[in-house]
Protein backbone atom coordinates (compact mmCIF):
# COMPACT_ATOMS: atom_id res chain seq x y z
CA UNK A 1 0.00 0.00 0.00
CA UNK A 2 3.12 2.44 0.97
CA UNK A 3 4.45 1.74 -2.71
CA UNK A 4 1.23 2.47 -3.92
CA UNK A 5 0.41 5.47 -2.89
CA UNK A 6 4.22 6.17 -3.58
CA UNK A 7 3.44 5.59 -7.19
CA UNK A 8 0.00 8.02 -6.83
CA UNK A 9 2.04 10.50 -5.55
CA UNK A 10 5.02 10.53 -7.67
CA UNK A 11 2.00 10.45 -10.93
CA UNK A 12 0.27 13.68 -9.12
CA UNK A 13 3.02 15.63 -9.37
CA UNK A 14 4.36 14.53 -12.64
CA UNK A 15 0.76 15.49 -13.66
CA UNK A 16 0.59 18.61 -11.56
CA UNK A 17 3.85 19.82 -13.29
CA UNK A 18 2.84 18.74 -17.17
CA UNK A 19 -0.28 21.30 -16.42
CA UNK A 20 1.88 23.80 -15.23
CA UNK A 21 3.97 23.70 -17.88
CA UNK A 22 1.10 23.84 -20.79
CA UNK A 23 -0.42 26.98 -18.88
CA UNK A 24 2.82 28.67 -18.58
CA UNK A 25 3.48 28.05 -22.63
CA UNK A 26 -0.05 28.75 -23.13
CA UNK A 27 0.54 32.26 -21.25
CA UNK A 28 3.75 32.69 -23.29
CA UNK A 29 2.42 32.28 -26.74
CA UNK A 30 -0.74 34.52 -25.77
CA UNK A 31 1.12 37.15 -23.99
CA UNK A 32 3.64 37.73 -27.00
CA UNK A 33 7.22 38.76 -27.61
CA UNK A 34 8.05 41.78 -24.98
CA UNK A 35 10.06 43.54 -27.95
CA UNK A 36 9.73 43.58 -31.63
CA UNK A 37 11.89 45.25 -34.26
CA UNK A 38 10.85 45.13 -38.19
CA UNK A 39 13.02 43.97 -41.07
CA UNK A 40 13.67 44.72 -44.71
CA UNK A 41 10.66 43.87 -46.20
CA UNK A 42 12.07 44.14 -49.12
CA UNK A 43 14.60 41.54 -48.39
CA UNK A 44 13.50 39.65 -45.13
CA UNK A 45 16.08 36.65 -45.73
CA UNK A 46 18.84 38.55 -44.82
CA UNK A 47 16.69 40.97 -42.67
CA UNK A 48 13.69 39.47 -40.58
CA UNK A 49 11.53 40.91 -38.15
CA UNK A 50 13.24 39.81 -34.79
CA UNK A 51 11.25 39.55 -31.49
CA UNK A 52 13.09 39.06 -28.44
CA UNK A 53 12.73 40.18 -24.97
CA UNK A 54 13.79 43.53 -23.27
CA UNK A 55 17.04 42.55 -22.10
CA UNK A 56 18.15 41.03 -25.40
CA UNK A 57 17.11 44.28 -27.11
CA UNK A 58 19.22 46.14 -24.12
CA UNK A 59 21.99 44.62 -24.46
CA UNK A 60 21.87 44.26 -28.39
CA UNK A 61 21.78 48.04 -28.45
CA UNK A 62 24.54 48.29 -25.89
CA UNK A 63 27.19 46.55 -28.14
CA UNK A 64 25.62 48.52 -31.57
CA UNK A 65 26.30 51.89 -29.28
CA UNK A 66 29.90 50.94 -28.29
CA UNK A 67 30.39 50.64 -31.98
CA UNK A 68 29.22 53.55 -33.77
CA UNK A 69 30.67 55.29 -31.06
CA UNK A 70 34.24 54.13 -31.87
CA UNK A 71 33.17 54.57 -35.40
CA UNK A 72 32.90 50.37 -36.42
CA UNK A 73 31.42 49.90 -39.52
CA UNK A 74 28.46 48.67 -39.98
CA UNK A 75 29.75 45.08 -40.79
CA UNK A 76 31.68 44.92 -37.25
CA UNK A 77 28.71 45.97 -35.51
CA UNK A 78 26.99 42.73 -37.03
CA UNK A 79 29.46 40.25 -36.17
CA UNK A 80 29.60 41.86 -32.85
CA UNK A 81 25.75 41.29 -32.18
CA UNK A 82 25.73 37.96 -34.14
CA UNK A 83 28.69 36.66 -31.82
CA UNK A 84 27.02 37.80 -28.22
CA UNK A 85 23.27 35.92 -29.77
CA UNK A 86 25.38 32.67 -30.20
CA UNK A 87 27.99 32.73 -26.93
CA UNK A 88 24.91 34.59 -24.32
CA UNK A 89 21.76 34.45 -26.37
CA UNK A 90 22.27 38.26 -25.80
CA UNK A 91 22.32 38.02 -22.10
CA UNK A 92 24.84 39.17 -19.43
CA UNK A 93 25.68 35.46 -17.75
CA UNK A 94 27.47 35.51 -14.66
CA UNK A 95 29.10 32.24 -15.95
CA UNK A 96 29.59 29.35 -18.49
CA UNK A 97 31.80 27.02 -20.10
CA UNK A 98 35.00 27.23 -17.53
CA UNK A 99 35.49 30.69 -16.43
CA UNK A 100 34.21 32.38 -19.33
CA UNK A 101 31.50 35.14 -18.16
CA UNK A 102 29.41 37.67 -19.86
CA UNK A 103 27.45 38.58 -23.00
CA UNK A 104 30.71 37.25 -25.07
CA UNK A 105 31.63 34.86 -22.50
CA UNK A 106 35.07 36.11 -21.89
CA UNK A 107 37.26 34.35 -19.91
CA UNK A 108 39.70 36.31 -17.27
CA UNK A 109 42.07 33.42 -17.80
CA UNK A 110 42.40 34.31 -21.28
CA UNK A 111 43.41 37.32 -20.46
CA UNK A 112 40.02 39.35 -21.28
CA UNK A 113 39.65 40.94 -17.92
CA UNK A 114 38.73 40.60 -14.26
CA UNK A 115 35.21 39.00 -13.64
CA UNK A 116 33.85 42.51 -12.79
CA UNK A 117 34.87 44.07 -15.87
CA UNK A 118 33.97 41.35 -18.42
CA UNK A 119 30.64 41.68 -16.82
CA UNK A 120 30.20 45.22 -17.70
CA UNK A 121 28.41 45.21 -21.26
CA UNK A 122 30.01 48.55 -22.52
CA UNK A 123 33.87 46.63 -21.60
CA UNK A 124 32.83 43.55 -22.80
CA UNK A 125 31.93 45.23 -26.39
CA UNK A 126 35.17 47.35 -26.18
CA UNK A 127 36.95 44.23 -25.54
CA UNK A 128 35.18 42.59 -28.64
CA UNK A 129 35.81 44.95 -31.08
CA UNK A 130 39.63 45.71 -30.05
CA UNK A 131 40.47 42.31 -31.15
CA UNK A 132 38.16 42.39 -33.93
CA UNK A 133 40.11 45.00 -34.67
CA UNK A 134 43.26 42.34 -34.70
CA UNK A 135 42.48 40.81 -36.94
CA UNK A 136 43.98 41.48 -40.56
CA UNK A 137 41.21 41.79 -43.43
CA UNK A 138 38.65 41.44 -41.07
CA UNK A 139 36.25 42.78 -42.89
CA UNK A 140 36.72 40.90 -46.47
CA UNK A 141 36.02 37.47 -44.07
CA UNK A 142 32.79 35.75 -44.05
CA UNK A 143 30.77 36.15 -40.48
CA UNK A 144 31.80 32.84 -38.92
CA UNK A 145 35.59 32.96 -39.80
CA UNK A 146 35.24 36.77 -38.40
CA UNK A 147 34.11 36.00 -35.44
CA UNK A 148 35.69 32.69 -34.89
CA UNK A 149 39.18 34.81 -34.97
CA UNK A 150 38.39 36.28 -32.14
CA UNK A 151 36.42 34.14 -29.81
CA UNK A 152 38.19 30.80 -30.83
CA UNK A 153 34.94 28.58 -30.10
CA UNK A 154 34.71 25.13 -30.22
CA UNK A 155 31.64 25.63 -32.08
CA UNK A 156 32.85 28.16 -34.96
CA UNK A 157 30.25 27.51 -37.37
CA UNK A 158 27.38 28.44 -35.12
CA UNK A 159 27.64 32.65 -35.72
CA UNK A 160 26.64 32.35 -38.72
CA UNK A 161 22.86 31.47 -38.44
CA UNK A 162 22.64 35.13 -36.16
CA UNK A 163 23.32 37.12 -39.35
CA UNK A 164 19.98 37.95 -40.51
CA UNK A 165 19.08 38.63 -36.90
CA UNK A 166 22.05 41.07 -35.92
CA UNK A 167 21.57 42.65 -39.62
CA UNK A 168 18.18 43.69 -38.63
CA UNK A 169 19.46 44.76 -35.18
CA UNK A 170 22.26 46.42 -36.18
CA UNK A 171 20.26 48.43 -38.89
CA UNK A 172 17.40 50.06 -36.81
CA UNK A 173 19.48 49.89 -33.95
CA UNK A 174 21.33 52.53 -35.95
CA UNK A 175 18.69 54.74 -37.27
CA UNK A 176 19.03 54.06 -41.13
CA UNK A 177 15.43 53.99 -41.37
CA UNK A 178 11.86 55.18 -39.71
CA UNK A 179 12.26 53.52 -36.35
CA UNK A 180 9.92 51.20 -35.11
CA UNK A 181 11.53 48.71 -32.57
CA UNK A 182 9.03 48.73 -29.76
CA UNK A 183 9.08 46.64 -26.10
CA UNK A 184 5.67 45.78 -24.55
CA UNK A 185 4.63 47.23 -21.55
CA UNK A 186 4.88 44.41 -19.43
CA UNK A 187 8.41 43.30 -20.39
CA UNK A 188 10.46 42.11 -17.93
CA UNK A 189 13.24 44.39 -16.50
CA UNK A 190 16.96 43.17 -16.56
CA UNK A 191 17.77 41.68 -13.15
CA UNK A 192 22.16 42.28 -13.67
CA UNK A 193 23.55 45.08 -12.22
CA UNK A 194 25.08 47.42 -14.32
CA UNK A 195 28.46 50.03 -12.86
CA UNK A 196 27.21 53.60 -11.92
CA UNK A 197 28.21 55.82 -15.29
CA UNK A 198 29.20 59.69 -14.28
CA UNK A 199 26.85 62.01 -15.07
CA UNK A 200 27.01 64.11 -18.09
CA UNK A 201 27.91 68.15 -17.81
CA UNK A 202 23.85 70.08 -17.58
CA UNK A 203 22.16 67.13 -16.12
CA UNK A 204 22.14 68.89 -12.26
CA UNK A 205 18.75 69.23 -12.40
CA UNK A 206 17.43 65.89 -13.38
CA UNK A 207 15.96 63.73 -11.75
CA UNK A 208 17.85 60.90 -10.72
CA UNK A 209 16.30 58.13 -12.98
CA UNK A 210 16.63 60.65 -15.57
CA UNK A 211 20.56 61.17 -14.57
CA UNK A 212 20.62 57.25 -14.71
CA UNK A 213 19.57 57.61 -18.47
CA UNK A 214 21.49 60.54 -19.76
CA UNK A 215 24.47 58.99 -18.17
CA UNK A 216 24.34 55.62 -19.54
CA UNK A 217 23.58 57.16 -23.06
CA UNK A 218 27.05 59.14 -22.91
CA UNK A 219 28.98 55.90 -21.62
CA UNK A 220 27.51 53.72 -24.25
CA UNK A 221 26.81 56.46 -27.17
CA UNK A 222 28.70 59.28 -26.71
CA UNK A 223 28.01 63.03 -28.38
CA UNK A 224 25.38 63.90 -26.14
CA UNK A 225 25.08 67.61 -25.50
CA UNK A 226 22.37 68.52 -22.53
CA UNK A 227 19.93 71.35 -24.35
CA UNK A 228 17.44 71.95 -21.51
CA UNK A 229 16.15 69.99 -18.67
CA UNK A 230 11.83 70.32 -17.71
CA UNK A 231 11.36 72.43 -14.57
CA UNK A 232 10.35 68.74 -13.04
CA UNK A 233 13.87 67.12 -14.01
CA UNK A 234 12.14 64.16 -15.60
CA UNK A 235 12.57 65.34 -19.02
CA UNK A 236 15.37 66.27 -21.17
CA UNK A 237 15.77 67.57 -24.52
CA UNK A 238 19.62 66.17 -26.06
CA UNK A 239 21.62 66.65 -29.23
CA UNK A 240 23.38 63.78 -30.02
CA UNK A 241 26.85 63.56 -32.29
CA UNK A 242 27.64 60.04 -33.25
CA UNK A 243 31.00 59.35 -35.89
CA UNK A 244 30.21 59.32 -38.99
CA UNK A 245 26.34 59.68 -39.01
CA UNK A 246 24.89 62.64 -40.27
CA UNK A 247 22.52 64.96 -37.32
CA UNK A 248 19.02 63.42 -38.62
CA UNK A 249 21.03 59.84 -38.25
CA UNK A 250 22.36 60.62 -34.92
CA UNK A 251 19.21 61.94 -33.82
CA UNK A 252 17.35 58.50 -34.56
CA UNK A 253 19.93 56.20 -33.66
CA UNK A 254 19.62 57.81 -29.62
CA UNK A 255 15.78 57.29 -29.93
CA UNK A 256 16.47 53.49 -31.33
CA UNK A 257 18.99 53.17 -28.00
CA UNK A 258 16.31 54.83 -25.68
CA UNK A 259 13.39 52.48 -26.27
CA UNK A 260 15.92 49.58 -26.09
CA UNK A 261 16.90 50.75 -23.41
CA UNK A 262 13.13 51.63 -21.78
CA UNK A 263 12.40 49.00 -19.63
CA UNK A 264 15.54 48.64 -17.50
CA UNK A 265 15.64 52.29 -17.10
CA UNK A 266 12.26 53.27 -16.88
CA UNK A 267 12.03 55.73 -20.09
CA UNK A 268 8.38 56.72 -20.95
CA UNK A 269 8.27 58.63 -23.66
CA UNK A 270 11.04 59.13 -26.47
CA UNK A 271 10.75 62.19 -29.22
CA UNK A 272 13.16 62.43 -32.50
CA UNK A 273 12.53 64.57 -35.67
CA UNK A 274 8.70 64.58 -35.85
CA UNK A 275 8.09 60.96 -34.95
CA UNK A 276 7.04 60.21 -30.76
CA UNK A 277 7.33 56.79 -29.04
CA UNK A 278 4.74 56.70 -26.43
CA UNK A 279 2.65 53.99 -24.49
CA UNK A 280 5.22 51.72 -26.15
CA UNK A 281 3.80 53.31 -29.61
CA UNK A 282 5.23 55.30 -32.59
CA UNK A 283 3.38 58.07 -33.17
CA UNK A 284 3.21 61.11 -35.38
CA UNK A 285 4.29 64.35 -33.44
CA UNK A 286 5.33 68.03 -33.79
CA UNK A 287 8.80 68.12 -35.46
CA UNK A 288 11.81 69.28 -32.56
CA UNK A 289 13.55 71.94 -33.56
CA UNK A 290 16.88 69.99 -34.58
CA UNK A 291 16.85 66.91 -36.15
CA UNK A 292 19.44 65.96 -34.15
CA UNK A 293 17.58 66.65 -31.14
CA UNK A 294 15.85 63.78 -28.66
CA UNK A 295 13.45 64.57 -25.70
CA UNK A 296 13.60 61.77 -23.36
CA UNK A 297 11.39 61.76 -20.47
CA UNK A 298 11.37 59.02 -17.69
CA UNK A 299 8.71 57.66 -15.85
CA UNK A 300 7.13 59.30 -12.77
CA UNK A 301 8.34 57.28 -9.83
Amino acid sequence: MKISLAVVGLVVVLVAAVVAGVIFWQSNVASGPECTVPGDSANPVASPPVELTAVQLQHASTINAVGLARAIPERGRIIAVATAYQESSLRNLPDGDRDSVGLFQQRPSQGWGTVEQIMDPIYAAGNFYDALLEVQDWPDMSLTVAAQAVQYSGFPDAYAKWEPQATTLVRELSGASELALTCADDAQQPTSDSPVRPAPPGADTATPELTAVLAAAEAELGGLTIDSVADDGRSATVSAAVPELDPPTAGRALAAWAVAHATGLSIADVAVQDRRWTDHEWQSAAALSSPAQVQLTVAEQ
